[in-house]
């Protein structure tokens, strides 16, 4: 029996995995690799394959298939969720037709509700969880750069299948691919979240680079305060962080470039769909569920959401 893995969304994520995936793969007789994508992007992967320019070396990647059509797929044993996070719901009922009873789902996105909103939506399914390391993004459709500086890929579950756990760590070592199961994940994944969600917040609101934001006395406060709150929800929760995050999140930024912005804040100036419920809302919903006070997450996400809906009203 082979090993079907759909790849879906090819983005920077998703494009980069999955491309590394499908070029080692591509004439193996026990794994298939499919991408699932859209648009001109589709096009020239189907033209073309999909042209990935990596640290380690460029190479164009040729799945066993490129659709936009599940069904065309069947079912399979792995799909690996690479879109947006604002996408989720109705990406899994657009691919559907490539989940069986036995399929697992392993979503690398932004936030941490992805994974809850995916379980609701298929109770009777591993959905695994995903954390990701990566500076990869799409330099034109079809076409994917990557200049991480030791990219990694972490994935697994507290309640999931060992041995599929261990199945797919083996194909990704296989294909010297630095994508590791960690019996921790759940921690790695709130540790990033915790950098995501402040750093994505304060940066969008304020509408400034890492630079600044680091320099400016009351910028700088600002992210310390959202740093608090979400260590708060998060102790109300129950969910451990490493000890030590909230200088780590500014420690990592001030490894960046200063010029640097966030997705979400590119998001907002160019007027497109944004991760803001995701990665804002989420903290301020659970402060309130839990009786936690978050009033500079509260502002921020008022304000933003308040900008959002005077773009949509244009």
């Amino acid at each position: 029996m082979k090993t079907k893995i759909a790849i879906v969304g090819t983005g920077g994520v998703g494009g980069f995995l999955g491309g590394l995936l499908a070029a080692y793969y591509e004439k193996d007789e026990k794994v298939d690799v499919y991408f699932i994508s859209r648009g001109e992007a589709l096009k020239r992967i189907r033209e073309n394959g999909l042209k990935v320019d990596a640290q380690t070396g460029n190479f164009v990647a040729r799945p066993t298939m490129a659709t936009d059509h599940a069904e065309e797929i069947g079912k399979v044993d792995y799909v690996i969720y690479c879109t947006k996070a604002y996408d989720v719901e109705s990406g899994i009922r657009q691919i559907m037709p490539c989940i069986g009873p036995e399929t697992v789902v392993l979503p690398f996105l932004n936030g941490v509700d992805s994974v809850e909103k995916i379980r609701k939506m298929l109770p009777e399914n591993e959905v695994w969880y995903g954390c990701v390391y990566v500076v990869a993004y799409i330099v034109e459709p079809g076409h994917i750069v990557e200049h991480t500086n030791g990219y990694r890929y972490m994935f697994g579950s507290p309640d999931g299948s060992p041995a599929k756990i261990n199945a797919l760590a083996e194909l990704f070592a296989a294909a010297d691919i630095q994508a590791r199961a960690m019996p921790d994940i759940v921690r790695r994944v709130w540790d990033k979240f915790a950098y995501i969600s402040t750093v994505a917040t304060v940066t969008t609101y304020t509408d400034k680079t890492y630079g600044e934001i680091l320099s400016v006395p009351e910028h700088k406060s600002l992210l310390k305060e959202l740093q608090s709150e979400f260590q708060t929800v998060a102790k109300a929760r129950g969910q451990e962080l490493s000890p030590g995050v909230a200088e780590a999140v500014i420690a990592q930024m001030s490894r960046i470039p200063g010029d640097t912005t966030t997705s979400m804040q590119r998001d907002f100036r160019a007027g497109k769909n944004t991760e803001l419920e995701s990665l804002t809302g989420y903290i301020v919903r659970e402060g309130k569920r839990l009786h936690v006070s978050t009033p500079t997450y509260n502002m921020m996400y008022s304000e933003l959401k308040h900008r959002e809906h005077i773009v949509h009203e244009k």
